[in-house]
């Protein structure tokens, strides 16, 4: 059997890629950008809103934006460990399924509910 096309696939395995496709379905974005040069970027045309509404440079809005950031930031990081979590519990329940030790899933599912 080729199993060239695994290497195709394994190009494709990033976090940016897996992530894209898991929120929005879509395949990986071409943006090379560092997390912080993504960040500063909306950031500063978020800024540039509010002083249109507020110049005051310690706004309320730019406070309840970054308690809003923060807060969302905290909740998916805890979703995205979670899913972190699964995934090495499907990949491990992989590798012994290959190996013999499982004929079904029926173990794995009880290992899935006890976490």
């Amino acid at each position: 059997m080729n199993m060239a096309y695994i290497h195709e696939i394994l190009g494709k395995a990033n976090i940016r890629s897996v992530a894209d496709f898991l929120l929005f379905g879509l395949g990986p974005d071409e943006d090379t950008r560092n997390y912080e040069e993504r960040i500063d970027e909306l950031y500063d045309k978020f800024e540039d809103a509010v002083k249109k509404y507020d110049p005051n440079p310690t706004s309320e809005l730019l406070d309840l934006s970054n308690e809003i950031s923060s807060e969302t930031a905290s909740v998916y990081t805890e979703i995205g460990l979670q899913m972190g979590i699964l995934l090495v519990v499907d990949m491990a329940a992989n590798l012994r399924r290959e190996k013999g030790q499982y004929r079904h899933n029926t173990e794995i599912d009880y290992e899935q509910t006890n976490l």
